[in-house]
């Protein structure tokens, strides 16, 4: 027993005795064995939460597959509505020929059109329709790379109705408001393959939009803009093939050409009550 430590524990029943090494022994063996537990519990737990994030991760990946369908779908479902509505308004064309053949035509597109070139506009007038109504360049004309109508789209290859016009520009070019108005939207509009995205509302129904833009916003929702305010700066962001501004002219919710728009101006005043028809202009010319 010689420089070993004997611990004794005595009761009723007598006196045991225990050598110091052996203890540690038990202790270190019971202490394995309680790390080895811990190990096996934690591995355990760690399959367990692996298991919940593959499955997380499975249905991520199918609810993003069937967002993907779903926005397919309402995008086909857009191209049809928008091809119908050609299609009616190329039926609607052919009638009015069909008309004027047998001499059905309405005397009042006519009557219209003879109250317009008899009425003189004055200065005043005119300025009051330029600051109210969507007229004149938004960013310095560089030309357009693409045009309003059906087209083939240059990313997505497929036919398609643009609701507007490219306009080329470079990067950071001012964007000017065409008319008075109220800013509605302002921000990042990821579905719609927009991204950086201004809405304007006008008077009389008129609605702007601007495509594309830089991260740089000098408006907010809620501003109210004059014309001629820059309300943001040409990018190329959202889903586009390179710098350019993506220009949208609606009333009431209806896509107009926007050319017909930016050409408009007081050498050419009355032009645009025979190019687009789609604008009570008689009611508005009474109002204004």
């Amino acid at each position: 027993m010689k420089n070993k430590f004997t611990i004794t524990i005595s009761d009723i029943h007598g006196s045991k005795h225990y050598l110091l090494h052996q203890i540690i022994k038990r202790f270190v063996f019971y202490f394995i064995l309680f790390i080895v537990f811990i190990v096996f519990i934690g591995s355990y737990l760690i399959s367990v939460l692996m298991n919940e994030v593959t499955d997380l991760e499975v249905k991520k990946t199918s609810m993003i597959e069937y967002e993907k369908v779903l926005k397919q779908k309402n995008d086909k479902l857009i191209n049809k509505i928008d091809y119908k509505s050609s299609e009616l308004n190329s039926i609607k064309d052919k009638i009015t020929d069909i008309e004027e053949i047998i001499g059905l035509t309405s005397s009042l597109e006519t009557e219209v059109d003879v109250r317009l070139e008899n009425i003189e506009f004055t200065s005043i007038q005119q300025k009051r329709f330029f600051s109210s109504i969507p007229s004149g360049e938004v960013i310095p004309f560089a030309g357009y790379s693409g045009k309003f109508g059906w087209r083939i789209h240059p990313i997505l290859k497929r036919k398609e109705f643009h609701k507007g016009v490219d306009l080329r520009a470079k990067l950071m070019t001012p964007v000017s408001a065409p008319a008075d108005g109220v800013v509605e939207y302002v921000g990042y509009h990821k579905n719609s393959g927009f991204g950086n995205l201004v809405i304007i509302i006008h008077n009389y129904g008129f609605k702007t939009s601007y495509a594309h833009l830089s991260k740089k916003f000098p408006v907010k929702s809620g501003d109210f803009v004059k014309k001629g305010d820059i309300i943001g700066y040409t990018g190329n962001s959202g889903r586009s093939t390179g710098p350019h501004l993506h220009y949208e002219v609606r009333f009431i919710g209806r896509p107009l050409n926007p050319i017909n728009f930016i050409e408009w101006n007081s050498s050419n005043f009355e032009k645009i009550f025979k190019k687009e028809k789609r604008v009570s202009w008689q009611s508005l010319i009474k109002l204004m």
